[in-house]
């Protein structure tokens, strides 16, 4: 699996929308992560198992407690990474369950997967394969 583009909004430390693109590494097979503690190095890293697995990569944080405390209430959490697997490509959107302040019941945690083999444009999603 090799990451293509991550988006994260009110995800973790980012308030608003955040992407990052890892086709500026070009054919680069290893990468660093870095920069000063509290910068957000381990969310760029949870919203990645969140996006592929629904749960953060450390098992002491949970991922209703992903929500960015510095983002608008207005502003839904959620996860968007595009990947490629041997000669496919495909886009995961993921949200958590989460709680909206005037509402009643939280928004239920969702989850997309396409299939973008073949699609250049960051706009498009592609073919669903998968919803949950």
């Amino acid at each position: 699996m090799r990451p293509i583009r991550l988006e994260m909004q009110a995800f973790g430390p980012y308030a608003g929308n955040e992407v990052v693109d890892f086709r500026r590494l070009g054919e680069r097979r290893f990468f660093l992560i870095h920069g000063p503690t509290g910068s957000g190095k381990t969310s760029v890293l949870d919203a990645i198992c969140y996006a592929l697995y629904g749960k953060s990569s450390g098992a002491e944080r949970d991922v209703r407690e992903m929500r960015s405390h510095h983002s608008s209430d207005n502003l839904s959490t959620q996860v968007v990474l595009d990947f490629s697997a041997g000669r496919e490509s495909y886009r995961v959107w993921r949200r958590p369950e989460q709680e909206v302040p005037g509402r009643r019941t939280p928004i239920r945690a969702d989850a997309t997967l396409w299939q973008r083999t073949g699609i250049d444009d960051d706009s498009a999603d592609g073919s669903v394969v998968a919803t949950g």
